[in-house]
């Protein structure tokens, strides 16, 4: 839901006076374990990016990304949020296999939590990772309500003389953001048929979901370009960057100018480090990378969005004594080395699961061509069909995308592997969202073992609004 500007302004007047029925194992849970408690307030408050208007947004605590949570692996995290907005809001905590009364889904896995009242959510945190957080109500996602989650290893045997997380951001900088955007786009790209416009734009009629914005400004943690903060290294040293995407409908091809990354962790997950120019990262998507400063300068780490050209993404590197006034951007030109899913491998081997039953649940990704609705096989959320699993079954999803655009697919409460037939099973990647591009097969595979019923859809929030979305049952 949008928000107009009477809305915005009393929203402040609401207090959370009030806490929701708490989950029955939240003190079970924490028993003898080290608890770290963070505090959240969902509330309206204006911003700046550093470029461009100031506009009403949904902030955490009043700021965006949302205040970081930090913790160790197997500490208890606790988050109390207060909703001081017009509307009901929620959390999940996106890439966390949580328990399922905690993962933050509206009419799924709990109710939205109601103007003026509080809610506690409580979990272990595990495994170490890099996530994220953000509400899983309507359009709040692309209005300003997310922020970064980092689990760190009890141990980590990788040693780094600097370290940043970076939020990869797409805003409509309105009152309101994104759903308010004065501007939308066809998803078949610029050279749509103007018939088939027209048709979707009548689509549903009142009520129907929109179309994505056309956004006019690409920020990195809350910062639109040149207004970012500087990322300063001196040389020699050995730099990690978290990547984090909660954007809500763009795709980015990430580079840094005058280096080569190395990617070491996919959705927060380790693996063999290989060497790529360019990083594709989706809606939903982390990508850990480091790089070792050897090429004294001033570089841009800047990015192209994905079907929409220049995007405008993009934060300085800068080593210590340079002077140089202008930063040197990246090229994308053909010659740069890529690394897809399916060159990368799992840092360890793990044994296939076996002993559990079998499911094969194909995953058609479609749209109604002449209307404003995406579907998995051919119906639209929330009459989408139901998966089902016994507890510790192996379930494999097929995914065939037969629409004109990709789909950052992602499924709570659960890791899947990639099914990458040129390479040995026990080596298969780990993820949690992952990008089926326009007329791709593609299949993942994972075990059932976190009893629930469980959200499962395409990260472009405005396709997962718009209906791409159904459900799975582990018993």
């Amino acid at each position: 839901m949008g928000f107009n500007r009477r809305q915005f302004l009393g929203a402040a007047a609401l207090a959370g006076a009030a806490t929701t029925g708490l989950w029955p194992g939240l003190n079970s849970l924490a028993a003898g374990k080290t608890v770290r408690e963070f505090r959240l307030t969902a509330k309206a408050a204006k911003i700046n990016l550093g470029r461009g208007p100031s506009f009403l947004a949904l902030t955490y605590n009043g700021q965006v990304p949302g205040p970081e949570i930090r913790v160790k692996e197997g500490e208890i995290i606790r988050v109390v949020l207060t909703n001081q907005l017009p509307d009901g809001t929620t959390i999940h905590w996106h890439g966390l296999p949580v328990p399922n009364p905690m993962d933050g889904v509206p009419d799924l896995t709990q109710k939205a939590i109601a103007p003026g009242r509080t809610f506690v959510y409580q979990f272990e945190a595990r495994p170490a990772g890099t996530y994220l957080y953000h509400s899983h109500v309507g359009y709040q996602l692309d209005q300003g309500l997310y922020g970064p989650l980092i689990v760190e290893p009890r141990r980590d045997g990788r040693a780094f003389d600097r370290e940043f997380t970076l939020m990869l951001e797409d805003w409509a900088m309105v009152n309101g953001g994104g759903p308010m955007a004065r501007r939308r786009r066809p998803p078949m790209g610029r050279g749509m048929m103007r018939g088939m416009m027209r048709g979707m734009m009548r689509g549903g009629g009142r009520g129907a979901p929109l179309l994505e914005p056309v956004y006019d400004g690409f920020a990195i943690n809350g910062r639109v370009y040149p207004a970012t903060r500087t990322l300063a290294v001196k040389r020699g040293d050995r730099v990690r960057l978290r990547l984090i995407s909660p954007s809500s409908s763009t795709i980015y091809d990430l580079r840094l100018a005058g280096h080569r990354l190395t990617i070491t962790h996919v959705d927060g997950q380790p693996i063999r480090p290989i060497k790529t120019d360019v990083v594709r990262i989706g809606m939903g998507e982390r990508y850990d990378v480091e790089f070792t400063a050897d090429n004294p300068g001033a570089w841009l780490l800047a990015a192209r969005e994905v079907g929409w050209g220049e995007g405008g993404l993009r934060i300085e590197v800068r080593y210590q004594g340079v002077r140089a006034k202008t930063p040197t951007p990246p090229s994308f030109d053909s010659n740069l080395l890529f690394a897809t899913y399916y060159d990368l491998r799992a840092a360890r081997p793990w044994t296939p699961p076996s002993g559990g039953g079998r499911r094969f649940y194909p995953q058609l990704l479609s749209w109604g061509m002449h209307s404003p609705y995406w579907m998995i096989n051919g119906r639209v959320w929330p009459r989408a069909e139901t998966l089902a699993a016994a507890r510790n079954d192996s379930v494999r999803l097929a995914y065939a995308n037969r629409s004109p655009m990709a789909h950052p697919m992602h499924l709570h409460g659960h890791f899947f592997r990639l099914v990458n037939p040129k390479l040995d099973r026990r080596f298969w990647i780990k993820k949690d969202t992952i990008i089926v591009n326009r007329m791709q097969r593609l299949d993942v595979e994972f075990v059932a073992d976190n009893p629930g019923q469980w959200f499962h859809h395409c990260h472009n929030l405005y396709h997962m609004v718009a209906g791409m979305a159904n459900s799975l049952i582990v018993k």
